[in-house]
């Protein structure tokens, strides 16, 4: 006898019976119909979507628990930062430039905005111009005029007496020798700057060719401002100390102090000091990191001029 052996049927599909199959496709292809729908629904109507709330910047959404929502952090709009003191303009004005190119090394190392007054007609008065525009600083003419007394203010001067010509003729000479002087101020010149006539021509010639000037105030009875206002020209005085009236350090170191205090109250210091002076030139340099802590701008003269020319 053979034995017949009997084949089992396997758990697979291939024991399923066809309609099975088709049924469990067919299922399985209506559910995913079903949510691609739903979703397809909630993209074009976001109403139905979960509804969310406000919370400072952040959207959260409303069924989130409120310990969640209270531990969002919230960035501030605007973020608060110290105010920037403004304690005034410090400007550093260097005289007698033009007799040496080794004192000026110096002051040219200085980190911020200082402005040099040169003498006409002296050895380096070009050469020292050519170092500072080369430095990225500015200068002005130093202007020689008549003191009181027998001081001689040197070569290229103004003197009272002279006629109109003369005088605008000095002037002419002397910043053809600087082509980049925004302006003037004087060297000496107690005795010129206090005669009408001398200034009303002086006002003249800077009137017509745009130019600044920056009175030394050498002394209280100057006609500068006067005859400056009546020729329009832009006007301002030193109003503190001359800087090194006293050689020493600490005599040097008080003076910008005291300008300090004058910018304070003032909006702005206009000090002098003189090229000749070395201890002048540590202090301006070992003093700068104190300028910016206690709020001070420094500028150069002409940004001065030019702010109070700017319409209101």
């Amino acid at each position: 006898m053979v034995n017949k052996r009997v084949k089992k049927k396997g758990l697979g599909l291939k024991g399923l019976k066809p309609y099975y199959i088709i049924s469990a496709f067919i299922i399985i292809l209506l559910v995913l119909l079903i949510f691609l729908m739903n979703r397809q629904a909630q993209i074009k109507n976001p109403e139905n979507s979960p509804s969310v709330v406000e919370s400072g910047n952040n959207r959260v959404p409303e069924n989130v628990p409120e310990k969640t929502i209270a531990e969002t952090p919230v960035m501030p709009e605007h973020p608060e930062y110290p105010e920037k003191k403004d304690m005034g303009d410090l400007v550093f004005v260097i005289d007698d430039v033009g007799n040496s190119t080794e004192l000026l090394k110096a002051f040219l190392d200085i980190p911020y905005p200082v402005t040099f007054a040169i003498m006409p007609d002296r050895q380096y008065t070009e050469e020292c111009a050519a170092m500072i525009t080369a430095a990225g600083k500015e200068y002005i003419l130093h202007q020689p005029m008549e003191a009181i007394g027998d001081s001689d203010p040197g070569a290229s001067a103004i003197y009272t007496g002279m006629s109109r010509t003369e005088i605008r003729e000095i002037l002419a000479h002397n910043f053809s020798q600087l082509p980049d002087a925004k302006g003037m101020n004087n060297h000496m010149g107690s005795k010129a700057t206090s005669d009408p006539e001398v200034m009303s021509i002086v006002m003249e010639y800077l009137s017509e060719n745009g130019l600044f000037f920056l009175d030394s105030y050498t002394i209280a009875e100057s006609n500068s401002a006067e005859k400056a206002a009546e020729k329009s020209v832009s006007y301002l005085k030193r109003n503190t100390m001359f800087l090194d009236n006293e050689k020493d350090q600490d005599s040097i170191i008080e003076a910008i102090n005291e300008g300090k205090k004058a910018a304070g109250k003032k909006g702005h210091a206009v000090m002098i000091g003189h090229v000749v002076s070395d201890e002048l030139a540590k202090a301006m340099l070992e003093l700068y990191p104190t300028f910016i802590e206690d709020g001070f701008t420094l500028k150069e003269i002409s940004e001065i001029f030019l702010e109070m020319n700017q319409p209101e």
